[in-house]
């Protein structure tokens, strides 16, 4: 990993200790990703001007287990993914996840636990950053999903099962154009996620 002081606001050893010990273990992966298509050139830039090296991601079941996924106004016909917010630099992963979760969906419940820790190197034409997502399992959540925050351009839900995840892993590492690399990088998360869904 390359050294960066706001990343490490948001990943380093002793978070990561303070995570496993409230919400037990969990899975930790590095992936370094290349991205020169369009929206992942957009998103490094974005992230680099906002100071935003971090993420949670929401892995919320409804009552019947079924994951919940969204899709936003920009994305391409039929596309959806897991839920991400960002994470302040300073911010408690934990904290994050129950804003994030309350703003795209309305819901509020608590968290099971954190699934995995995943760190990225995301090299683009002209900049090189480190990133983390951290994704958490919640307790299911009741009723049906409304964004509380126009701003997040969510359009439509759908729930998936645990095993179709690395189907929409597969979807988004399919697509092409200015949204590939993104969707590369997006698929990460889903079949990690999967992994983890099968420990007991």
């Amino acid at each position: 990993m390359i050294t960066d002081p706001i990343f490490e606001q948001v990943y380093n050893r002793s978070l990561l200790q303070k995570l496993a010990k409230r919400f037990g273990p969990f899975a930790e992966q590095h992936v370094e990703l290349t991205g020169s298509t369009g929206v992942m050139r957009e998103m490094l830039h974005k992230m680099k001007d906002r100071d935003r090296r971090g993420e949670v991601v929401m892995v919320a079941p409804n009552e019947q287990g079924r994951i919940w996924l969204h899709t936003k106004s920009f994305y391409p016909e039929r596309v959806y993914r897991l839920m991400t917010g960002g994470l302040d630099a300073g911010e408690k992963p934990h904290q994050a996840l129950r804003r994030e979760l309350k703003e795209e969906t309305g819901f509020k419940t608590k968290i099971d636990r954190c699934l995995a820790v995943i760190t990225y190197t995301m090299i683009g034409d002209d900049l090189t950053l480190p990133f983390v997502s951290y994704l958490f399992l919640t307790n299911p959540t009741v009723g049906l999903p409304h964004p509380t925050d126009p701003k997040e351009a969510i359009t439509e839900f759908q729930a998936v099962t645990v095993a179709e995840l690395p189907l929409v892993a597969e979807q988004l590492r399919s697509l092409a154009g200015d949204f590939a690399d993104w969707g590369v990088f997006r698929a990460v998360a889903h079949d990690l996620a999967w992994q983890q869904l099968q420990i007991t």
